[in-house]
């Protein structure tokens, strides 16, 4: 039996982009994919535009979450995930969009790796607000866990858009996006923690087919005027328990 993939799309304010991201989950080829949009009380017409979609495909779960924190998306991630059944899982920006082979590649590359892959990560492609490519693909490395941790207290060598996860994990209790306390850097909050967990996030520089589109409205820079620097604080914060 094959692998059951599910792509969960957290939406908040995207009505310009969430229709091709939607579809670029519906149309691909591989076929055990279970799609789950949540909107995060979007204020603009993103909800209306994805109810749309879902009347002429109800193939696909829709659903809302409050949006209680700046720059995150956990809010709509933990309600998909109560109803999330796939054996692995990603979160698809609604700003972004997939190749048609994305999930297939994936599954490739878990099926035909020697070592269990509980997390990965891969390139994604960079796009500008219309589409167009820009400057190239983005992607990280490093040669095992020791050097995933030294890395990481120096800047977050994880392409969050790319992130895939076993769902064992969440059953585990092991995947918390802490936004509370670091708002849009819970992502990188959660890498610390899984690597503390002994949890291994597989490199992959190669480009499987996620596209990341750059503009003006997107959380990366509504963080980056935040008067916390969050990285700097977390990077302190695991200095200290790793002792380095």
């Amino acid at each position: 039996m094959s692998l059951k993939f599910t792509i969960i799309i957290p939406c908040y304010n995207a009505e310009n982009f969430i229709e091709q991201c939607v579809n670029s989950a519906l149309d691909q080829d591989y076929d055990n994919v279970e799609l789950i949009v949540v909107d995060n009380d979007s204020g603009d017409d993103s909800l209306e535009i994805v109810e749309n979609i879902h009347e002429n495909n109800p193939n696909f779960i829709l659903d809302t979450a409050p949006n209680l924190y700046p720059f995150s998306w956990s809010e709509p991630v933990d309600k998909a995930l109560e109803m999330t059944t796939g054996d692995y899982f990603t979160i698809l920006g609604a700003d972004d969009y997939l190749a048609p082979d994305y999930v297939s590649n994936i599954v490739k590359f878990i099926e035909s790796s020697d070592q269990e892959i509980e997390i990965l990560q891969s390139a994604v492609r960079c796009i500008d607000e219309d589409g167009g490519l820009k400057g190239g693909d983005l992607s990280h490395n490093y040669d095992g866990i020791e050097d995933l941790k030294e890395k990481l207290l120096e800047r977050c060598v994880v392409t969050t858009p790319s992130v895939v996860y076993k769902k064992d994990l969440h059953n585990k209790d092991l995947l918390k996006w802490d936004s509370e306390n670091y708002l849009g850097a819970a992502d990188y909050a959660l890498y610390f923690n899984l690597v503390h967990n002994n949890k291994y996030i597989h490199p992959n520089p190669e480009w499987l087919g996620y596209f990341y589109r750059w503009h003006g409205a997107q959380a990366t820079w509504g963080m980056q005027r935040q008067p916390v620097n969050f990285d700097f604080m977390l990077q302190n914060e695991w200095r200290q328990k790793w002792e380095k």
